[in-house]
């Protein structure tokens, strides 16, 4: 996947343009994802690392930003200047991927970083330089997925890593503590669409959107193994837009946000705390931006930010006690050519932007209002067709 194409639609085999976009989307479908073609970002950092995630606020400052590379099939590595947001390239970056990644996570302890390949089927995984923000491929890297994996993302306590791989739906894997490898769990795949997926802060429950089928499904993690188990009602229609994608959950586990990219679109889920059962809070679905592909909350858990590719903005909202969105002032935001992945560093001071076209982080300051301000320096150069994002932190 050299190239992704903005401007004039091809289809593939088991890829579904949605309407009237000029873009290739992913879909639930059992045929294996072409080598060469587009796919979107999804920004689905870890608990602890990047609050897309959901990250309860703590006292941390950003160490590093990684961002995935699909079109030079590569990751691009920064060290993060906490007082400015300011990135500097770490000394050998960009670390050689796999084919056409397409998603990143940490772990919450910072120590290691995992990238979806979509287009050589696996996950590459790398040890973290503590202090330097180097990356080198742990023994047995990359990890053979038997389906294209979409989206990755770790439980907060760092034991299990997810990965969406479409219609076979999640594969759950175990993370060696010492060395950071993976090893397949048993039952894996767990049935059900699996576009994107992302863990509550608990480490309770794991949700995945089902691209093309219009629905969320929901599974029970045991906390023993890491096997998911499909929570009553599973999967969820009710109050699911067109083609949902990015999910994210706030950092309290009381609130789902998923973005339907073919409404432009915000659905709004209350979690039950005892099941991890849906329902769709008042008002929802909230409108955005075109073809909102990426979400994350900040660690205080009061804005939701919102990428949409098809505008090059991100919209900002105000959370309420009840899960409702309200706009920021001044939303919503113009800041690149092609937005894939957000993520908001430990310290909610500094979004951080994955711009596709043609491959740059963008960084972002984040006023007391949730406001955006572009920083000094913006955008820093990465790779081609920069696509996801995440950020590790630091203790004071």
């Amino acid at each position: 996947m050299p190239i992704v194409i903005r401007h004039q639609m091809q289809t593939y085999p088991g890829l579904e343009p949605a309407i009237g976009r000029t873009r290739e989307t992913p879909v639930e479908a059992p045929e294996k994802v072409p080598k060469y073609s587009s796919f979107l970002a999804i920004v689905l950092s870890v608990i602890g690392i990047a609050s897309c995630s959901g990250t309860p606020p703590a006292a941390h400052t950003p160490a590093f930003v990684y961002a995935a590379n699909n079109g030079s099939n590569d990751v691009s590595a920064y060290t993060v200047t906490p007082s400015s947001g300011a990135l500097t390239a770490v000394g050998d970056s960009p670390y050689l991927a796999g084919s056409a990644p397409v998603a990143i996570a940490a772990d919450p302890s910072g120590k290691f970083v995992y990238v979806a390949n979509v287009g050589s089927d696996n996950v590459s995984a790398y040890a973290i330089n503590a202090a330097s923000g180097a990356l080198t491929e742990v023994p047995g890297s990359p990890f053979a997925t038997p389906a294209s994996p979409f989206s990755v993302t770790v439980d907060p306590k760092g034991r299990f890593a997810f990965v969406g791989v479409g219609a076979a739906g999640v594969l759950a894997y175990t993370i060696d503590p010492s060395s950071g490898a993976l090893a397949l769990i048993t039952g894996s795949p767990f049935a059900s669409g699996a576009g994107a997926v992302a863990v509550d802060p608990s480490g309770r429950f794991l949700y995945a959107t089902a691209f093309n089928l219009n629905n969320i499904s929901a599974f029970a993690i045991k906390s023993s193994s890491g096997v998911l188990t499909p929570v009553p009602g599973s999967p969820f229609t009710a109050g699911v837009g067109n083609n949902p994608l990015g999910l994210v959950v706030d950092p309290k586990g009381q609130f789902l946000y998923v973005g339907n990219t073919l409404d432009g679109t915000i659905s709004a889920f209350t979690i039950n705390a005892v099941d991890g059962t849906l329902a769709p809070t008042s008002g929802s679905p909230f409108p955005t931006g075109v073809d909102p592909r990426s979400v994350c909350v900040d660690p205080s858990g009061r804005f939701l930010f919102v990428g949409t590719f098809g505008d090059g903005r991100v919209s900002g909202y105000t959370i309420d006690a009840s899960g409702g969105l309200t706009p920021i002032g001044g939303s919503p935001f113009a800041v690149g050519a092609g937005i894939l992945g957000v993520a908001v560093d430990p310290s909610a001071k500094f979004l951080y932007v994955a711009d596709n076209s043609p491959g740059s982080v963008r960084a972002l300051s984040i006023g007391a209002t949730g406001t955006l301000t572009a920083i000094n320096g913006s955008p820093f150069a990465a790779g081609m067709g920069t696509e996801a994002i995440v950020v590790t932190g630091k203790i004071r």
